[in-house]
């Protein structure tokens, strides 16, 4: 069971706008959080992006980057793949957009949007068949879109701001995910680290221990001579980084120079 998660837009694009939100931080908020779930469940994940950037880095480049996102499920080898976005437009609901009725698509869309209905108690507005470039056939696996209420809707964003909903959200994603994969739901895999740090070396040990101390003793992680970022840092909700320059996190604080002395200033 594989999955490619695309959380909508990034970067250059912050995706529709309205009190007080942007959709791209939103998007990727909830699959943030929506990607532990499932891979506790066995689901392989793979995302289009793990910050705010638009993948590929394609910038003005909008075709090109949505085939990027199509690329990215189809070498991944995804036997599913979820675009999840913010609607705007003076609506309200939720709804599922598909490229054609009839087949797995629809299928799988219908199974999550019953769970999104259960926590939202938004409007249903149902699945429906929309040419979106995502969705269409450059992508291998069957492919939805979910509509997470209206961003332009006062009421939709009260639900929206408030992390708890996000994550409820995230579980009912998950729930119809694993229900279209025939997979039991079983709840775990929520654990995300308020505050982590991140060095770029072991040389950065004692700087970090610092950084470490003055936000409780929050984790500590150490890149690996391929200066990857472990999954669990790379999920915490603020990432303290040492040395080195920007991953790519949403929330993220650098502490770093041209030197060990910049970054010992910095710090």
């Amino acid at each position: 069971m594989k999955l490619c998660l695309d959380p909508g837009h990034g970067g250059y694009d912050p995706g529709a706008c309205g009190n007080g939100l942007r959709e791209k931080d939103i998007t990727l908020d909830i699959c943030l959080r929506l990607k532990p779930l499932l891979e506790f469940n066995g689901v392989s994940v793979c995302l289009t992006r793990d910050g705010d950037y638009a993948p590929g880095h394609l910038e003005n480049q909008l075709n090109a980057e949505l085939n990027y996102r199509s690329a990215i499920s189809n070498n991944f080898g995804a036997d599913l793949f979820v675009s999840v976005h913010v609607n705007s437009g003076g609506g309200t609901g939720q709804e599922i957009l598909v490229a054609g009725m009839g087949g797995k698509a629809e299928a799988a869309a219908g199974k999550c949007l019953y769970y999104i209905q259960q926590v939202s108690r938004w409007p249903n507005r149902g699945v429906k068949a929309q040419n979106v470039s995502v969705l269409g056939s450059k992508t291998n696996a069957p492919a939805y879109l979910t509509e997470n209420g209206f961003i332009d809707s006062v009421t939709d964003t009260a639900k929206l701001k408030d992390p708890n909903f996000r994550q409820s959200l995230a579980v009912a994603h998950a729930k119809g995910i694993c229900d279209y994969f025939g997979v039991q739901y079983r709840e775990g895999g929520t654990d995300m680290l308020e505050v982590a740090v991140l060095l770029y070396t072991k040389e950065d040990y004692w700087a970090g221990t610092d950084v470490s101390a003055k936000n409780g003793n929050c984790a500590l992680f150490i890149r690996p001579d391929d200066h990857s970022v472990p999954k669990d840092a790379m999920s915490a909700k603020t990432l303290y980084i040492v040395g080195g320059g920007s991953v790519g996190h949403s929330n993220e604080v650098l502490l770093s120079g041209n030197s060990k002395y910049d970054t010992a200033a910095a710090v």
